[in-house]
């Protein structure tokens, strides 16, 4: 085998193939991720078999030599107005120092512009040298090269390598993406990093996309670009495929209404050559304008604040020196930056974090690196006040607790997004005889009580727990534990429940109260009812098919005698406290809920 590493990097026998990297907001390739291959038909094609066979003989850095050196040769020949994807070991940056300039004379050679280039570390086995990393990178980045961490996620490091060398791309480890369709924690964990990547400023890249459900998932949950076999395939001359990214169905468009780009104000920034004496007359021209951005090439370098400048040129001989001088003297270089797909509450966040908060502090706010407009602080609470006065109307009076409408939106786009999850009614048992007895103020305190209890069992951002109104409350879980989870409630509301009753009524087991018929009679103590059914997203299902499972579910759970969950699945009622298996989300074969509500 080392014969034959020898022979292929002396023939500089290296074949590079393309996959595209798409842009998730138009559908168009953003770059290239160069790939390379050995001799075709040989065991060295595989670049696995590749980089082992130069490992064992000492040749990894030649063979990454002779892989870039082929990448910028096809990739010239391209002539595409696109990024060029290259990867790189941090190995070889640590222990190369040249390799910056080799670099450079190589793009100068085959004539690829330096800034289309993004180097992507690999995370594979981890990287103990975080430090050393990021010097090694700055002349990556002086040259004009952007960084991505690859394969975020399957190795031990990747969080310490991210705030190190603060990457302009993050790729997420395929892993992430394979089976998000099925395991909502992917999802979650996906979306982590996306919230993560706009609080830091990297683009989010999600790997191994390979059917439409999974490219839908991920735009959903905010990812920037899209790679995999559904948009295109590794090939000499690489094409994305058209897949009409916009008309997937999703639940939210890639920039929401709570995002700073609607904090945005077009207030036109200025080059960064500008003199200094120019900014202050564009400041005496605009008065209303607090602050402005400073661009290079329409990336912002930073942020001249409008008071802060006049006190400064107010010093004695400060306008004779700084006037003639560019405007990058006086900016302030670390002004905060915020991507415009960011939520709210990670914006409020990032200002609030700063060392010197100013009420009215200006911010700067770009899209894809370039940028957008400019933010306040005062702009930021206005609008964070009516998102929460707008959840407000929304949501339970009583509980807090999204409402009908919410919960309503919430099924229909699980629905019509196909996802498995199980769809649960729960209701009080006696609770207008309850409220009868001991008023409605205890009552409420019941109900307050129980609605905490149902949130607590629930998964963040996972499940779903809404209050219809009255006694009625309605949970939609994901979690792959959510037998355990509901099982858990029951067994905790069958404690706590007694509590709310004297000791007389727990002591004789129940109460005296008016039924509907006005007569007084005997009412067991307050118990819980729960119809679950299991919603397989298999075509046909529907809102109303799911509504109508849970009418069954309910009239069977009603019929037991105290606590019960009748889980209606598989064509069946299953008595979920009693039964010793339950399906699991992670599967594929359950119920037709169509069958379960028509049989």
């Amino acid at each position: 085998m080392p014969n034959e590493i020898d022979g292929v990097l002396a023939r500089q026998d290296i074949h590079t193939l393309f996959q595209p990297i798409v842009d998730g907001a138009t559908g168009e390739a953003f770059g290239y991720e160069a790939l390379s291959r050995g001799p075709a038909g040989s065991a060295l094609q595989a670049p696995l078999s590749l980089f082992s066979a130069a490992a064992a003989a000492g040749r990894v850095r030649d063979l990454e030599r002779a892989c870039i050196h082929a990448a910028l040769k096809s990739f010239a020949r391209l002539e595409a107005d696109v990024r060029l994807f290259l990867n790189v070991l941090p190995e070889t940056l640590l222990t190369w120092g040249g390799f910056a300039e080799w670099l450079g004379r190589e793009l100068a050679t085959s004539g690829v512009d330096p800034h289309s280039v993004v180097l992507e570390l690999t995370e594979h086995g981890g990287v103990p040298q975080e430090s050393a990393l990021a010097g090694a990178i700055a002349p990556l980045r002086k040259l004009g090269c952007d960084i991505a961490i690859d394969d975020l996620g399957a190795g031990s490091s990747g969080l310490k390598t991210w705030s190190a060398i603060r990457p302009e791309f993050v790729k997420v480890d395929r892993y992430f993406v394979a089976g998000i369709e099925e395991d909502p924690v992917r999802g979650e964990i996906l979306r982590s990093v996306v919230d993560m990547g706009r609080a830091t400023g990297s683009h989010v890249i999600a790997e191994g996309i390979e059917n439409r459900e999974q490219c839908a998932l991920v735009l959903e949950l905010g990812v920037d670009y899209l790679q995999g076999f559904l948009l295109g395939r590794p090939q000499d001359a690489p094409r994305a495929e058209n897949i009409a990214l916009s008309d997937l169905e999703r639940t939210s468009p890639g920039i929401s209404t709570d995002c700073a780009e609607h904090l945005a104000m077009a207030i036109p920034p200025v080059p960064a050559s500008t003199h200094v004496a120019a900014v202050v007359e564009t400041f005496r021209q605009n008065p209303a304008w607090r602050a402005l951005a400073v661009v290079e090439a329409e990336r912002p370098v930073g942020l001249v604040r409008r008071d802060e400048l006049l006190i400064f040129l107010t010093r004695p001989l400060h306008p004779e020196v700084y006037n003639r001088k560019p405007v990058t003297t006086v900016m302030d270089a670390g002004a905060l930056q915020i991507d415009a797909r960011a939520r709210l509450e990670q914006v409020s966040r990032l200002v609030t974090g700063q060392r010197e908060p100013r009420h009215q502090e200006d911010f700067i706010i770009t899209r894809n690196d370039a940028y957008l407009g400019l933010g306040r602080s005062v702009d930021l609470l206005r609008q964070i006040t009516t998102q929460q006065i707008q959840v407000a109307k929304q949501a339970n009076p009583l509980t807090g607790l999204p409402g009908n409408r919410e919960i309503k939106a919430q099924m229909a786009q699980w629905v019509s997004r196909r996802r498995r999850f199980i769809a649960c009614h729960l209701d009080l048992d006696h609770f207008k005889p309850f409220n009868d007895t001991y008023g409605y103020s205890h009552g409420d305190q019941v109900l307050l009580h129980v609605a905490a209890a149902a949130s607590r069992s629930a998964r963040p951002r996972v499940d779903f727990v809404g209050h219809i109104g009255g006694d009625d409350f309605v949970l939609l879980l994901r979690s792959e534990d959510w037998s355990l989870r509901l099982r858990s409630l029951l067994e905790e509301l069958s404690i706590s429940l007694l509590n709310f009753h004297s000791r007389e009524h727990r002591h004789v087991g129940g109460m005296e109260a008016s039924g509907r018929d006005g007569v007084s009679k005997r009412f067991p103590l307050l118990s819980v009812s729960i119809a679950a059914v299991d919603v397989d997203g298999r075509p046909g299902t529907t809102v109303e098919s799911v509504g109508e499972g849970l009418q069954r579910a309910k009239a069977a759970a009603k019929a037991r005698e105290g606590h019960a969950c009748m889980l209606a699945t598989g064509g069946r009622m299953v008595d979920l406290l009693s039964a010793p298996e339950v399906p699991k989300l992670s599967g594929a074969d359950t119920m037709t809920l169509v069958t379960l509500a028509r049989a």
